[in-house]
């Protein structure tokens, strides 16, 4: 009998539980059919601002594991003059390993110069059957230690006869980092006011939710009602239009990762690999912090209309 009675009130407890959440699904669902404009075009401001995170950082991150590739490779190439003699480039190739900033030095002769050439421009027959391979000089390819220091490198070797040119890629990679710092404060101040215009959205559409239903929410206060149940639906509201935005954003920007695997930019000097890891991380990220950007507009959007 006992064991009846346990079971009945678990029964009892749990319709009762059903039925306050099919009441919040209810209204939530309820009050963005009534303001369908301003929920979409919250959910596209989300979405929007999300993108722009979501794939800024992901740049970042592919432009970063890059710049690791490139810096262990080669630094410097030092184009060497055939005027000059052999035994002053083999002079100049002893003299560099002496160097301590460097950590390899690797002699590339017109012939593997020829070779090269052919690999890159493999494309373009036009341009192989026209090229003079006697103008292609002979090279030393430098690996530095820290490759930040390609410049005393440059000091040290000008108006040296043997000599021809220098080509470096620091500096190339200096312009990159730059450019894409540039980028991604850029992109996440225009995020942050797209995330501003947002937050301004789910506040407005809150309150004329609140404001349509305030005899409902007064009869609910003097039936005993907490103000936490009161609040459901319209905190239920602003979390899936934030939580609808950030998802299909991530989703796009996934996409997007996938298609620039197979583009051109992935076939030549770029290589668009991103960790799965890291992508999960930041997709985690946006979703929660659209959780809290939810749960904090639906909080001062009726905040006001609920003490009133």
């Amino acid at each position: 009998m006992e064991r009846l009675y346990e079971t009945n009130q678990t029964e009892a407890i749990f319709e009762v539980l059903m039925g306050k959440f099919s009441y919040v699904l209810k209204n939530t669902l309820l009050n963005m059919r009534r303001t369908p404009l301003l929920v979409f075009a919250t959910i596209i401001a989300v979405l929007v601002s999300s993108f722009l995170v979501f794939t800024t950082l992901s740049a970042r991150s592919i432009v970063e594991n890059n710049t690791v590739r490139w810096q262990n490779g080669i630094h410097v190439v030092v184009f060497l003059d055939d005027r000059v003699t052999t035994t002053a480039h083999k002079q100049l190739e002893t003299s560099l390993e002496d160097y301590p900033e460097v950590r390899t030095v690797d002699y590339f002769s017109k012939p593997e110069a020829e070779e090269e050439f052919k690999v890159l421009f493999k494309d373009q027959p036009e341009l192989l059957a026209e090229v003079d391979y006697e103008i292609l000089p002979a090279s030393l390819r430098i690996n530095l230690n820290d490759p930040s220091n390609y410049k005393l490198i440059i000091e040290r070797l000008q108006g040296n006869p043997a000599v021809k040119d220098i080509r470096t890629s620091g500096e190339a990679i200096e312009r990159l980092l730059s450019l894409t710092d540039t980028l991604v404060i850029s992109a996440s101040a225009f995020a942050l006011l797209i995330g501003f215009a947002a937050f301004i959205l789910i506040i407005n559409t809150l309150r004329l939710a609140a404001y349509s239903k305030k005899k409902e929410i007064k009869i609910m206060r003097l039936i005993g009602a907490s103000s936490t149940y009161i609040r459901l639906p319209f905190i239920f509201e602003a979390v899936i239009e934030s939580l609808i935005g950030t998802s299909i954003a991530v989703g796009f920007g996934w996409a997007l990762i996938e298609y620039s695997k197979n583009s051109v930019v992935a076939d030549s000097i770029f290589d668009i690999r991103i960790s799965d890891d890291y992508l999960i991380f930041l997709t985690l990220s946006l979703l929660m912090f659209s959780l809290i950007f939810g749960l904090f507009a639906s909080f001062v959007g009726i905040r006001k209309a609920l003490n009133d």
